[in-house]
């Protein structure tokens, strides 16, 4: 083959292809994360690595895998913005200490790294 042929060509394009999608998933599942810790540390007034902490913990605790943990408190966070007060912190707390209950089907699979919380 020389450095002219088409199949060269078109196996570099695909290998940037791949990359650049593999890169877009990264980057999507680390703003998932991200976005998160500011949750928790908002509604814990803690700094970002408590929030990952707290984060790994519940990661751990399950084995769930930490991204999947992110995106069901996440959700729930998001639900449970409407609530108030001493009721909302309670229930934030649940949330927090349950959420690989809400996933352990996805859990157990630990599919392709696709978001699978959605029913």
């Amino acid at each position: 083959m020389s450095a002219d042929d088409p199949g060269d060509e078109a196996l570099e394009q695909s290998d940037q292809e791949r990359i650049a999608n593999t890169i877009r998933a990264i980057t999507e599942r680390r703003a998932l994360i991200e976005q998160t810790k500011g949750m928790l540390m908002f509604v814990y007034g803690i700094d970002a690595d408590g929030a990952f902490e707290l984060l790994r913990w519940q990661s751990q605790q399950h084995n769930v895998k930490l991204r999947l943990i992110a995106e069901q408190i996440s959700k729930d966070l998001v639900e449970l913005s409407r609530a108030n007060g001493r009721a909302r912190r309670h229930a934030i707390d649940g949330l927090m200490l349950t959420a690989h209950q809400r996933i352990a089907h996805v859990a157990a699979r630990q599919m392709d790294g696709q978001s699978k919380t959605d029913e």
